[in-house]
């Protein structure tokens, strides 16, 4: 059996032992939009995936795979620069409910819908709600940042909230993760929130493990409550779940 947790890097046997295993299949969806005069426009989708994949690859009980990622997402307000690619609402809805029914037919254990862009958050926790019902199987959306609220708060040195955007630890994460498409020059430029010239290296190095490792152990958690609980108390108690870093 391979050890390998890239969806397309796997045969179709090995898929299939990973369903009959009970796998969970982590699905990243990010953006493509600008990310100031700085960062390249993958960095929500980069970040998202790489989130995902390193969970995965964390996680034996129960097993998980990483499909690719959902590159384009919900960016309308990041229209006035150049570089988005924005999808109707209905068309990422359409194509996330593909994704995941064309899953669940397989026999997978549940789904995680890995989010990097603030944009896409409402749609796809409704989409997983209305989902789960309907395909009868465990689906959940979360946004990454939201697993670390405390680390984003302990690494950060300039002023701001949460992640931010483009900012000091965006930032940080792409010198981290795609250092060669991160410009020398970081100028706090319209379109973005804090300071890019505060981040290091290492502050996204630090928040990337983190946000992995807390999503390896939500996947856990979710795992191992669902196998005592219905889908449908999860929509009543499924703040048992959280327990941010």
């Amino acid at each position: 059996m391979s050890n390998i947790v890239d969806w397309g890097k796997l045969r179709r046997g090995e898929l299939a032992a990973l369903a009959k295993k009970g796998a969970w299949v982590l699905v990243p969806v990010g953006s493509m939009e600008q990310h100031g005069e700085h960062l390249p426009v993958d960095t929500d989708t980069v970040t998202a995936w790489h989130v995902a994949r390193t969970a995965a690859c964390m996680l034996d009980s129960p097993p998980a795979v990483v499909t690719p990622p959902v590159w384009a997402g919900i960016s309308p307000h990041h229209t006035g620069f150049p570089g988005a690619m924005s999808l109707r609402l209905e068309t990422l809805a359409s194509l996330v409910t593909d994704i995941c029914t064309s899953i669940a037919s397989q026999g997978f254990g549940g789904i995680v819908l890995v989010n990097g862009h603030g944009g896409n958050r409402s749609l796809l926790e409704a989409v997983a709600l209305e989902l789960r019902h309907r395909l009868g199987l465990p689906i959940l959306a979360v946004s990454y940042w939201h697993l670390i609220p405390g680390t984003l708060e302990e690494l950060r040195e300039g002023e701001g909230v949460g992640l931010g955007h483009s900012g000091e630890l965006e930032t940080s994460i792409q010198l981290y993760l795609q250092p060669e498409w991160v410009a020398d020059e970081r100028p706090l430029a319209p379109g973005v929130t804090d300071d890019p010239a505060l981040a290091e290296a290492a502050k996204g190095q630090r928040l990337m493990e983190a946000a992995a490792k807390a999503l390896a152990e939500y996947v856990h958690r979710a795992a191992a409550w669902l196998s005592e609980h219905t889908l449908e108390e999860l929509a009543l108690r499924g703040s048992e779940l959280w327990t941010p870093g």
